[in-house]
Order: C-alpha cells, then sequence, then structure tokens
C-alpha cells in the first residue's frame, strides 16, 4: 500500500510537472512569437536605416562633390582675385598720373577762366558802354521825332508809317466800367524780330517791352508805336519779360542762363542774375520789386534779392515747368505750372510744397494769378483754360472752344484786370475770348498769321495787346 501510495505521488508530481512544463511551452511559444514579431520590427528597422544610411552616403558623396566644386571655385576666385588686385595697383597707379595730371590741368583752367572773366568783363563793359551810346543816339532821336510831331498838323489820330510800322491808332479812352472784350484790331507794331516770345505793359500802360529770338529787348510807346529802347546784354534769346509795378524796372528771363535788370528811365542794364545751370524760361518780380523769381529749364526755382543781385533761396520742383506766378505782394507763395499735369503751390521762405493738383490732362502751359492771389487762371495743351481756387485747388469754371489749340511754348493766357474774362490765343492765330465766370467762349478774333505767343490787357481794361510768334503785336479795342 505504502508503494501504491508512493507512486501514485510520484505521478501526481509527474503530472504536475507536466503541467508546469505545459505551461512554459505556452509562455514560450508566445515569448516566441513576440520576439518574431519584434524580429520582424528590427528587420524592417535595420532596411529603413540602411536606405537612411544610402541616401545619407549618397549627400555626403553630393557634399564631397559640392565641396570639391567650391573649392575649386574658391581658388579660381583667389586666382581671380590675385589679378584684379593687380589690376587694381595698376589702375591706382593710372589714377595717381591722372590726379597729377588734373591738378596740372585745373591749374590751367584756373588761369584761363581768370583771363575769360578779364576778357568777358572787358566785353561787357565795351557791350554797355556801346549800348549806352546807341541809347543816348536813340533818345536824341526820340526827341528829334518827337519835335518834328510837335511840328506836323494834329488830325486827331496817329500818323500812319510808310513802312506798316504802326496804323490807325487813337488815344486810349480809360472805361471806368471795367474791361472790355475785344472786337477788332486798331493797330499793329513791327518788332522788327524774326520770332516773339513774350510781351509785357508798364502798370500806366505807356511803354510795351518785348521779348523774342533776338537778344535784345525792345521796348515800344504803347500808344504811338514809337521805339524807346533797344536793350542790350542778353547773349541769347529772350523767353520771357516783366515789368515791375513801378515801372522802374525790366526784367527778362534769357536762354543763356540768365536774368537781367535794366533801369527802365534810363534803358540802362543793371543786374546779371547768375546762377542757373540752365535756360531760365521765366521771370517774376514781387510788388515792390525787392525780389525776383526765375524758373529754369535745371528744374530749380530761385528767390533773388534785387539789390544785391543774389540768391537768397532755391526750391527743386522736380517736374518741369513751363510758367510761374506770384500769389502774395511778398512773393512768399508762388505757382508753377508743370509738364506733368499738375500746378504746385510753394512756400518761398521753407522751400516747402504746399498743395499740389493734378488739374490737365495735358501739360500745363502757363499760369497767371488774380490781384490778391486767391484764384490762378491755367493754360494747357488738352484745350482748355481753367479758373482754380488756390486755397481748395479746385477747379471754379473750364473754358475751351472749338478750334482752340494753344501751341507749345507759345500759350500763355492772361486775365482782365477786373477778372471778367480770360483770352489766350491759339497755334492759327486766332485769339479767343473767355467770360470767366460763365466759361462761356465770348469771342474769337481771326487777327494773327501765326501762333499767337501772348497777349494781354492794358491796365484800364479797355485794350489788349496781342503777339504773334512771327513779329506783330496788334492792339485791340
Amino acid at each position: 500500500m505504502r508503494g501504491s501510495s508512493l507512486a501514485q505521488q510520484r505521478i501526481a508530481d509527474l503530472e504536475r510537472e507536466v503541467e508546469a512544463l505545459k505551461e512554459e511551452r505556452t509562455v514560450l511559444y508566445r515569448s516566441q512569437g513576440t520576439n518574431a514579431q519584434r524580429l520582424l520590427d528590427l528587420s524592417d528597422q535595420m532596411r529603413e536605416n540602411d536606405d537612411r544610411m544610402r541616401q545619407q552616403e549618397l549627400e555626403i558623396s553630393d557634399s564631397h562633390e559640392a565641396l570639391r566644386r567650391t573649392n575649386s571655385k574658391i581658388n579660381d576666385m583667389q586666382d581671380t582675385l590675385k589679378e584684379k588686385d593687380g589690376t587694381i595697383q595698376i589702375l591706382q597707379d593710372e589714377m595717381s598720373a591722372l590726379q597729377l595730371e588734373i591738378v596740372q590741368i585745373e591749374e590751367r583752367c584756373g588761369r584761363l577762366q581768370a583771363e575769360n572773366d578779364d576778357l568777358v568783363r572787358r566785353w561787357l563793359k565795351k557791350m554797355n558802354d556801346e549800348a549806352e551810346k546807341v541809347n543816348d543816339v536813340t533818345h536824341e532821336l526820340e526827341l528829334i521825332k518827337r519835335k518834328s510831331a510837335a511840328l506836323s498838323p494834329r488830325l486827331g489820330m496817329a500818323a500812319v508809317f510808310e513802312d506798316d510800322h504802326y496804323f490807325g491808332l487813337s488815344p486810349i479812352s480809360v472805361r471806368h466800367g471795367g474791361s472790355v472784350a475785344p472786337r477788332s484790331a486798331v493797330g499793329k507794331i513791327d518788332a522788327r524780330m524774326e520770332e516773339l516770345h513774350s510781351i509785357a505793359l508798364t502798370s500806366n500802360g505807356e511803354l510795351l517791352a518785348v521779348g523774342g529770338q533776338s537778344s535784345t529787348v525792345k521796348v515800344f510807346e504803347a500808344a504811338t508805336g514809337d521805339s524807346v529802347y533797344s536793350l542790350t546784354g542778353c547773349l541769347k534769346g529772350v523767353n520771357h519779360v516783366e515789368i515791375s509795378s513801378d515801372n522802374s524796372m525790366l526784367l527778362a528771363a534769357s536762354s543763356d542762363h540768365t536774368a537781367r535788370i535794366w533801369k527802365l528811365d534810363t534803358g540802362r542794364h543793371w543786374k546779371s542774375l547768375t546762377g542757373h545751370i540752365g535756360s531760365v524760361v521765366t521771370a517774376k518780380f514781387n510788388i515792390d520789386g525787392s525780389r525776383v523769381f526765375t524758373y529754369s529749364q535745371d528744374r530749380t526755382v530761385k528767390v533773388w534779392d534785387t539789390q544785391r543781385g543774389l540768391c537768397i533761396k532755391t526750391l527743386f520742383t522736380v517736374s518741369s515747368c513751363h510758367d510761374i506766378a506770384i500769389l502774395d505782394s511778398e512773393g512768399h507763395r508762388l505757382v508753377t505750372a508743370h509738364m506733368d499735369n499738375s500746378i504746385r503751390i510753394w512756400d518761398t521762405v521753407s522751400g516747402k510744397k504746399l498743395q499740389e493738383a493734378a488739374i490737365h490732362k495735358e501739360q500745363v502751359m502757363s499760369v497767371w494769378a488774380n490781384r490778391t492771389g486767391t484764384r490762378v487762371l491755367t493754360n494747357s495743351c488738352d484745350g482748355t483754360l481753367k479758373f482754380v481756387d488756390t486755397a481748395t485747388m479746385d477747379v471754379l469754371t473750364v473754358m475751351s472752344a472749338s478750334g482752340y489749340r494753344p501751341s507749345r511754348n507759345w500759350a500763355r493766357a492772361s486775365l482782365s484786370p477786373d477778372e471778367r474774362y480770360a483770352m489766350a490765343g491759339s497755334i492759327d492765330g486766332k485769339l479767343y475770348v473767355w467770360d470767366v465766370n460763365s466759361g462761356d467762349l465770348v469771342r474769337s478774333l481771326d487777327i494773327h498769321k501765326s501762333a499767337v505767343c501772348d497777349s494781354l490787357w492794358d491796365p484800364t481794361g479797355a485794350r489788349v495787346y496781342s503777339a504773334e510768334k512771327g513779329r506783330y503785336i496788334m492792339m485791340l479795342q
């Protein structure tokens, strides 16, 4: 019995061992599956690592190749740099030699400039002396002519000159009712110039100044057409003429890069305003004549002290312009008419631009300010005149006419003294007059044979003077 019990015990132990081994086998199978999965994952990871390594090896190879090429370029650039260093050294040597030569040339230029200045001074002195002699002779001739005229019979009208210098004049009648819109020509002055550019009247309407392609400014008696002075001094043509409000000075803007001032009572040259590096297009006095304002093709406006003849301020307009107008008595504000279709208002004390407005479709040829500077009249290549409020830059009136076509650079428009009418000439020789308030065309006059370059009312508003490009000035009434 005891042996049987032991056997059963042994069998039970063996069965337990078998169960334990089965469980262990199950655990081992499970572990084997897990390990097999891990092995597969590790294999996949190794393949990915191998791919990355191959990719990195390729990148490293490419980097080595790029590095090799870069090193090659660096070597080439170093060689080039050495060559350029050599070239620079050669150029520096040449520059030193050229600088020495420039110093020598500047010394020679200085001597030549001094000689030239001396020659110019002597030449100007000679020309002024000759001009004074001519003016003296002209004055004597005028005295003789007036004495002769005093002896001739008075017919109530000026004599008709045989050379068609002037015809059919009647005394100026001062109209207290305001300015007139001219109806017909009553006189003609032959300026005896190949090409006219600008006219100006004294504030009393007695003298008429004319500038043109000739370097001489001519002054006529407005009522008779008699020649008073031929003012010399400009070296090239005159683009614009202006007379001071007290009638003491005449100002001319010239293509010789200068503006010049003559004393109107004697006809003698007084000041030359030099400093522009381009043709001076226009020049204006302020109300008391203490300042002159000039615009040049060098795109600058210069403010001059009249007495000293010195530039005291320069404004850079950037855009080219054709004309300027003074907006106050001192000249602290002015307006410029530009080729970019705009007008601009400037503070001449600070040199800053105050306002700007593109009011036309094409370039603005001229600008004319009323007496108070609150309104300006503009004339444009787009065939319109506009009356503009300078405070708001609003266009108050637009004026146009069928057939009106201004000629470029010959298109100055003007206001009547009472600001009732605006006037401008066309390229075909017609003179147009508009009502400023309504913008309606009042009248067009076919009186000129070439493009009208300038026109203005006399101070009374009773007569109009218009100048054509081809030498004649017409008086209208």
